[in-house]
């Protein structure tokens, strides 16, 4: 385990935190309360600069969190998953085994993303809702709260989806989905296309 040196703010560990053998926690990271990282076997879990991991959250072995991502309370974080830089994952959230949560990405409270599903940069999942297990949600698309992604379906790049919405086949881009099973009602407009409503600038890569 590393955390910071005398030049770098250093990693902060919450009580009854438990930082397992091959975790690499890198300078300004924090770790809350109760918060489990890794497994007794020492498979490496590796956090960026200034991550955040809240109160007894779980995070398995050989997953990677990218600079400044955080993870809500009691969420879980499964083996070999990938949060991206600034994706924050909610209170009570899911990413299974192998799932990517792209950059700036944000799944809000009790949202699940399925075994292998990736969501793309800028995604947005309400609370409560769901992607199964080898999804793809497409750049900047919006999930809402409640709505039902099921297992291997493509959602296009910036589509909406309804609050309540379950999708059972693949979603064309800027395509707005209504409705159980949801069905294709109109297209996003431009107006509403990220580069129009982005509040921050995307970080130069």
């Amino acid at each position: 385990m590393t955390a910071g040196d005398d030049e770098q703010p250093r990693a902060e560990l919450g009580p009854n935190s438990i930082v397992h053998a091959g975790v690499i926690l890198s300078p300004g990271c924090v770790v809350g309360a109760g918060a489990v990282l890794g497994d007794e076997h020492g498979g490496q879990v590796a956090l960026d600069h200034d991550v955040t991991i809240c109160a007894l959250v779980m995070v398995a072995a050989e997953a990677i969190l990218q600079e400044g991502a955080i993870v809500g309370d009691q969420s879980t974080v499964g083996v070999g998953a990938l949060i991206g830089p600034h994706a924050v994952v909610g209170r009570g959230s899911t990413v299974a085994d192998g799932a990517v949560v792209g950059a700036r990405t944000r799944l809000q409270t009790n949202a699940d993303l399925g075994n292998g599903a990736f969501a793309d940069e800028d995604v947005f999942m309400g609370p409560g809702a769901s992607a199964g297990r080898d999804c793809c949600l497409g750049r900047a698309c919006r999930i809402g709260g409640g709505a039902r992604i099921d297992a291997g379906v493509t959602v296009g790049e910036e589509a909406f989806v309804a609050a309540g919405a379950h999708v059972t086949e693949d979603v064309p881009e800027r395509a707005v989905m209504i409705g159980r099973p949801a069905r294709h009602v109109r297209d996003v407009g431009e107006e509403d296309l990220l580069e129009h409503w982005r509040t921050t600038p995307e970080p130069a890569q």
